[in-house]
């Protein structure tokens, strides 16, 4: 990349004023929520010769999380999406906290091997990631001009949240109109994007020798999955319904709640399977190293009465109320609006009986997703589920 070695200089040597003309990162990071329009300006593309994509090009798509990295190289042309190669690998440690890059060096090395290894071709990257330091909300404002509403949704942003609007890509969705006291409003979404997490999967993707093409949440690539699935295969909910997909990771518990296609509510529970993994290696019940297959061989919560599933039936207990909060607060902010069914998929959703327990201990039924072929995705199909995949997939697929 033409300015690659100068955005490694120090902020001593390039001021923020020159960085900002280096690279556009609000018009880079084409986190494309809703209908947003892809917004790479043409200088943009002059300065650094960023292309995007051309019809029926390969892209190569990350899932950067803090314990493993999903990746998947594919396509979405004409509402059709094809995924070639699916590959996991772990993160290595402590590279990537809360979505940021903490070892770049260390990341590059281990991906750069792992792209080699797998024969990846693409030269289009897109990266989705999820963190507590993304912002997501949502505001009314009187309604204003297209060309006036970043200046309106800036100063009111500004009035809920005491953060420097220069630290954030800012992108805005306009969700609904309304008329109150003779005057229009509009309820616009709000995604706040730390420019500094935005910055270092740009270097790595870079340093990669990868093209960026777009910076995606994982509540929005989950959004994209389900509504391409819908169109072509029956799910078990009806789509009009409030329905939540909760990823259970490592380190986070995404809650995503969906309506009528949409994202309605999104939180992040600071808690995931490394609690589970913890308990475990301090209870002296397995080594570190055998946690994983131990959890996958021993862990039956519908057995309740074994010591190590009553150990872990406490951690789950305290997710649980998290999430049953979570989804009581979505209920008292939406005037009664009740979540139907709620869907959970991530690694921590693999643990046996979690569904059916779940399920009893919320009174709302939930289901883990598994077992999605690949030719829903006119992919080759080897038989293997492609659960662990949902955030990257939902990546590819490109809205503008």
């Amino acid at each position: 990349m033409k300015n690659y070695s100068k955005w490694e200089k120090s902020n001593k040597e390039i001021d923020s004023k020159e960085r900002k003309k280096l690279i556009n990162f609000k018009d880079l990071a084409n986190i494309d929520i809703g209908t947003l329009k892809n917004k790479l300006s043409k200088n943009l593309k002059k300065a650094n010769k960023i292309s995007t994509p051309q019809k029926k090009r390969k892209v190569i798509a990350f899932d950067m999380g803090s314990y493993m990295i999903k990746i998947v190289e594919g396509m979405y042309y004409k509402d059709e999406l094809t995924i070639d190669k699916y590959i996991t690998l772990k993160t290595p440690k402590d590279a990537i906290i809360d979505g940021e890059i903490k070892k770049s060096e260390e990341l590059f090395l281990r991906l750069e091997q792992v792209m080699k290894e797998n024969g990846i071709k693409a030269k289009y990257a897109i990266c989705t990631n999820n963190s507590t330091l993304i912002i997501n909300r949502e505001i009314l404002i009187p309604k204003v001009e297209e060309e006036e509403l970043d200046t309106v949704v800036r100063y009111e942003i500004q009035q809920y949240l005491p953060i420097n609007l220069e630290d954030y890509i800012l992108q805005v969705t306009i969700l609904d109109e309304e008329e109150t006291n003779l005057s229009k409003k509009i309820n616009v979404r709000v995604i706040a994007y730390p420019d500094k997490i935005a910055r270092g999967y740009y270097n790595l993707i870079t340093k990669l020798n990868l093209k960026p093409y777009a910076l995606d949440v994982n509540y929005n690539a989950i959004n994209k999955f389900i509504n391409c699935i819908d169109r072509n295969n029956e799910y078990e909910y009806n789509p009009k319904d409030s329905v939540a997909f909760i990823d259970m990771g490592a380190s986070f518990i995404d809650v995503n709640i969906y309506k009528n296609e949409n994202l309605d509510f999104t939180r992040i529970i600071k808690a995931g399977g490394n609690d589970i993994d913890e308990m475990l290696v301090e209870r002296n019940l397995v080594s570190p190293d055998e946690v994983e297959n131990f959890k996958v061989r021993n862990i039956d919560l519908e057995e309740p009465f074994e010591p190590v599933n009553i150990y872990v039936r406490e951690t789950i207990d305290d997710w649980i109320e998290k999430i049953e909060k979570i989804i009581q607060f979505y209920k008292n902010k939406n005037m009664g609006d009740e979540v139907s069914s709620i869907v959970i998929f991530g690694g921590s959703s693999k643990l046996k009986g979690i569904d059916e327990y779940m399920t009893t201990k919320l009174g709302i039924k939930t289901k883990r997703k598994n077992g999605i072929s690949k030719i829903a995705f006119k992919s080759s199909d080897d038989g293997k589920s492609i659960d662990d995949f949902i955030n990257v997939i939902g990546s590819v697929i490109r809205l503008s």
